[in-house]
């Protein structure tokens, strides 16, 4: 007994640790309390408030570069938009991220900053895939550009299931008046969403979202006018980007989605915001149905058969990627941009193969892109991929079958078009010297002097 004595009471001990006090979780409540509003503290400046004014036509002609018109009326102090939304400073030349569908069919776009800064504002890039846009303020004489801070990026692999996050933007136009956004927060609910928008939305909008199931899922609420916000981690870092699509019809009103800051994320925010196109690549396959990773088919003279992918075979991996399913596949191929050399693992009667395959390029409507490549001659080429009959389906088998380069565009009154060349023409040669991407046709016009002949899916053209 005397040896047990001291053990039961060291026990007792145990079983009853002395309670906390309220004053040490009130402390608990204050540090995270300080450690929100520093973040939004930090990041605040970096959100706008962006008005839309709609063309008649709904064209997108508030593009830098092709919208000459100088609006006489200024931005009202005390104007009220009633088609508005929110974005996001992302770089030192002003350049500002936001939602593409927010932009898209624009006349006029305006946007509102802290510190009652009002400017016009225009697209340099923008892509209906992811749905991003990046806009910058628009330059008039006598007129100082706008003082923006942009936010950093973060990382949005890093976050887990339960992660913190808070969201910026400008519900009901809040922040319309005085550029001072909204700020909720909640947790990281779920990752790898997919939104099944209806027929008509996309339509309407443009949406290609449904084809990523990428998307943050928040529980934060996200009422109208926060797509284009900021959604932040507690250091204030840039981990997603809200969008309107976050109430679509059938989902959870109370459920707020963004497109999330990772690999693609950040590619294509880099693209975007040196006005150039978010390129995606494709492979030239086309899947057994019920989402599995099983080749049905492989063109020849695509890059899946051209690197000798067969029907029946299984992709395992892309590159470094493992693959399971279709969905996995097609984020793999679609993060690498086109003419980018892959390996693949696939899996064929039961032994494991390694295959070497160039991507071709996935084509995506609706594009705009104010730094591109010089024309030659008037004449901008693209890969055969991307014509326009070519944009679902079989089609696009089909058109790279053919091999070559497709015409994506002939300048007015330029040596292409006195030639006859047209938008849509195939060119397989060039003076006797195949083609089978962009990159090789460049070379083969490089350095060239006089009348070159093409030989094209319509006959020989020369142009001088």
């Amino acid at each position: 007994m005397p040896i047990l004595a001291p053990l039961a009471f060291v026990f007792l001990g145990w079983a009853d640790p002395p309670e906390p006090t309220p004053e040490a979780g009130q402390e608990v409540v204050a540090a995270l309390e300080m450690v929100l509003a520093d973040a939004i503290a930090k990041a605040e400046p970096s959100v706008v408030a962006i008005a839309r004014e709609k063309s008649e036509n709904e064209e997108t002609t508030a593009i830098r570069g092709r919208n000459p018109v100088e609006f006489a009326e200024p931005i009202g102090a005390d104007e009220i938009s009633f088609d508005y939304g929110s974005g996001v400073v992302i770089g030192d030349r002003g350049e500002i991220l936001t939602a593409f569908h927010l932009v898209q069919g624009a006349r006029r776009i305006k946007v509102r900053a802290l510190v009652r800064q009002s400017f016009d504002a225009e697209i340099i890039a923008a892509d209906p895939r992811s749905d991003l846009a990046v806009l910058v303020p628009r330059e008039s004489r006598g007129v100082a550009p706008p003082k923006l801070k942009p936010i950093p990026l973060g990382d949005a692999t890093k976050l887990r299931k339960g992660s913190f996050l808070l969201a910026l933007g400008n519900p009901f136009n809040a922040a319309g008046r005085d550029g001072r956004p909204t700020a909720s927060w909640g947790i990281l609910a779920n990752v790898a969403r997919r939104l099944e928008v209806s027929a008509n939305e996309r339509r309407q909008k443009g949406l290609q979202l449904s084809n990523y199931p990428t998307l943050l899922q928040l529980d934060a609420k996200l009422n109208l006018g926060m797509s284009g916000g900021a959604v932040i981690n507690i250091i204030g870092e840039l981990v997603g980007l809200t969008t309107t699509s976050a109430n679509a019809a059938g989902f959870d009103a109370l459920a707020g989605y963004a497109i999330p800051m990772d690999a693609m994320g950040r590619r294509a925010v880099e693209s975007l915001r040196q006005g150039k196109e978010v390129e995606y690549g494709l492979l030239g396959i086309l899947l057994d149905p019920g989402g599995s990773n099983h080749v049905r088919d492989a063109q020849p003279n695509s890059p899946a058969g051209e690197g000798g992918v067969q029907a029946e075979d299984a992709i395992l991996a892309v590159g470094e990627t493992p693959v399971q399913d279709a969905d996995g596949l097609l984020l793999a191929i679609n993060a690498l941009p086109a003419g980018t050399p892959v390996t693949l693992r696939i899996l064929r009667r039961g032994e494991v193969l390694e295959r070497r395959v160039e991507l071709a390029k996935l084509r995506v409507e609706g594009v705009i892109a104010t730094n591109r490549a010089p024309a030659w001659r008037g004449l901008r080429v693209d890969y055969t991929s991307t014509l326009p009959q070519t944009t679902f389906g079989d089609g696009i088998l089909s058109a790279m079958a053919g091999g070559g380069v497709a015409v994506a565009e002939v300048e007015p009154d330029s040596p292409a078009e006195r030639a006859g060349l047209k938008r849509g023409q195939v060119i397989k040669s060039v003076a006797g010297q195949g083609v089978r991407n962009p990159r090789d046709f460049a070379k083969a016009v490089a350095d060239r002097d006089g009348p070159v002949t093409f030989l094209t899916d319509l006959g020989p053209v020369t142009v001088k």
